[in-house]
């Protein structure tokens, strides 16, 4: 992993020197060539190659410091600084006025900053901007962008080696990333951007050594795990760089994600932000597409590319890696398309096969149904019940493996909760049940029946035709008695898919009543129903379901309403198909 960072950072242009990263600023102090201060200008760009002090590096001796040339705009101007922020604002200004000997133009900066009417003027610019005491700024002379010269790189490095002194007994050691032996860094670099996800203000440590049980071999601190401080360095920057084009998190962590060869933005499958939208460009139609176009013998370079999928969250101070992927890209194409193979479904209505929809759509149905709940606190219960369970899922999603047994589980559990709220008697959910399928013929694979997209009356299952039943006697009771509030769907569903024996028997008597009140020839039609289904049963109906019964039970029954909705559009064409048969 970590040298798959390096190499990313390699060709990124993210391997800089030590003491150096790419930041971004929201502000530019802008100056004429004479020093005159001129504006704030609010223009949010990325600079590939700034001066950066490390935490440690930043306290070091008991001294307050500042970053030097970019800070935050309450350190660069003193505005609306506590004592704390007015040390660092006097420090950031001692620096520029000491790297003036390098580049004179700092002066110019640090006059700036040293003049109470000018820097009054400055201040209140940011103010009459609305502009954000953490915002960061930098400066730009004339036509120049500071931060661009390069005048003062050499400066900068003697520096930064004075503030923590030449600590490293000279010991070297063999580089973790590189291979190359190298004089280790005493400490890794803080990882910034896992704010969202459990970490830190000031940055979380990947590879970190706090504690002595941490530790081996009398080893100190990094030396445990030995990089220079280059490779440290690079591998940050590609964490930070990836953070920035990442989605938002997905149950309380970041999915990172990138290629071995870059690939166009229409040929990425793992933009998990869009991933299975219904829309032009969702994944599963890239996937066809790609698919058909290397059998044509088109994209040959895409052979051999790789794919990089990195989850990671916050734990505190430290950065806890999730799960780590990799592999072909072409296979990555193959299992995304048998993913929505897995998912297909028809429509509750029957009218079509289900469409490819959001991962944060199937999230919904992994959590219990609560009538009204607004959908931010719904995703909150999301990241807490979720998290552990992700991994798995993308595992599955991304390499073909079986689907963990918490997808069934919470989906059967979302599909009861639903009915209990339901004002009409609609279908079961079509999302959940779609992850049933998934789950049973990836629990299947191996040569096993698996399930249809549409009702299959061969299904060797008797569990699967109790559910059909079930579809059939609700049915039935809509017909015969019309809306009665509480049906049987919500008054037995829950039962039945556990213990069918106790429930079905006493409906199927009951329905008996209910074919009296319907047309004689749709109550034909659906007597001749039961007749098949119960003709599937075997040896009866089961006493009790397991798991993987329960969901073939919630399919039957979704799969034959589905199949009645089309067949029983209206009066007369029930009526017809009651002569018919």
């Amino acid at each position: 992993m970590l040298h798959e960072l390096a190499v990313y950072a390699r060709k990124n242009g993210l391997s800089l020197p030590s003491g150096f990263k790419a930041k971004t600023v929201r502000w530019i102090i802008l100056l004429g060539d004479d020093g005159e201060f001129i504006s704030v200008d609010k223009n949010e760009r990325t600079f590939a190659m700034c001066p950066d002090l490390s935490q440690p590096e930043l306290i070091a001796g008991g001294v307050t410091r500042s970053q030097f040339l970019i800070e935050a705009v309450s350190v660069a101007v003193g505005m609306g600084a506590k004592e704390k922020e007015a040390d660092k604002h006097r420090y950031f200004a001692g620096l520029l006025r000491e790297a003036a000997r390098h580049e004179p133009r700092f002066k110019l900066c640090a006059d700036l900053l040293d003049d109470p009417v000018q820097l009054n003027m400055v201040q209140a610019a940011f103010a009459a901007h609305k502009a954000k005491p953490t915002d960061k700024v930098t400066f730009k002379v004339g036509d120049t962008y500071l931060v661009e010269t390069d005048t003062w790189h050499g400066w900068w490095q003697e520096f930064r080696r004075s503030l923590t002194g030449n600590s490293s007994d000279g010991q070297r050691m063999r580089c973790l990333i590189s291979g190359e032996m190298v004089k280790p860094a005493e400490k890794h670099f803080k990882i910034m951007g896992l704010l969202p996800v459990g970490g830190l203000t000031n940055g979380s440590v990947l590879i970190g050594f706090d504690k002595d049980s941490f530790t081996s071999y009398g080893l100190k601190q990094s030396r445990n795990a030995a990089c220079s401080e280059e490779a440290a360095a690079a591998y940050r920057n590609a964490f930070e760089h990836l953070l920035k084009k990442a989605p938002k998190p997905i149950a309380g962590a970041m999915f990172l994600h990138w290629y071995k060869e870059p690939l166009p933005t229409e040929d990425d499958l793992l933009d998990f932000t869009e991933f299975g939208a219904d829309n032009e460009g969702d994944a599963l139609l890239q996937a066809n597409r790609i698919l058909n176009a290397a059998r044509e013998g088109n994209y040959p370079h895409y052979l051999n590319n790789r794919y990089y999928i990195l989850q990671i969250s916050g734990a505190g101070g430290r950065v806890m890696v999730r799960d780590w992927l990799e592999g072909e890209y072409m296979e990555l194409v193959e299992n995304i398309r048998a993913w929505f193979d897995d998912l297909e479904i028809i429509q509750p209505r029957g009218n079509g096969t289900s469409r490819a929809f959001k991962l944060s759509a199937a999230q919904l149905r992994m959590i219990s149904h609560r009538k009204n709940e607004k959908i931010s606190d719904s995703f909150k219960r999301i990241n807490q019940e979720l998290a552990p369970v992700m991994p798995r899922i993308w595992r599955s999603i991304v390499q073909r493996h079986p689907l963990p047994d918490t997808v069934p589980q919470r989906s059967l559990l979302f599909i009861r909760s639903r009915l209990l709220t339901e004002d009409e008697d609609a279908n079961l959910d079509q999302i959940a049940c779609s992850l049933l399928k998934a789950w049973y013929n990836r629990k299947t694979i191996g040569g096993e029946y698996k399930m249809n997209v549409a009702v299959n009356p061969d299904h060797p299952s008797p569990a699967y035709h109790a559910g059909r039943m079930m579809a059939v006697l609700a049915l039935i009771q809509r017909k015969a008695l019309g809306d009665v509030g509480a049906n049987v769907v919500q008054r037995y569903y829950a039962s039945a898919s556990s213990t069918p024996s106790l429930v079905l028997g006493r409906l199927v008597r009951q329905a008996q009543y209910h074919l009296d009140k319907i047309e004689e020839g749709l109550s034909v039609w659906y007597e001749r129903k039961l007749q098949e289904i119960s003709s599937r049963l075997g040896d009866g109906l089961p006493t009790t379901l397991t798991l993987e019964e329960q969901t073939l039970f919630a399919l039957g029954y979704y799969q034959q309403r589905a199949d009645m909705f089309v067949r029983h559009q209206d009066k007369s064409s029930d009526e017809k198909k009651g002569e018919k048969e």
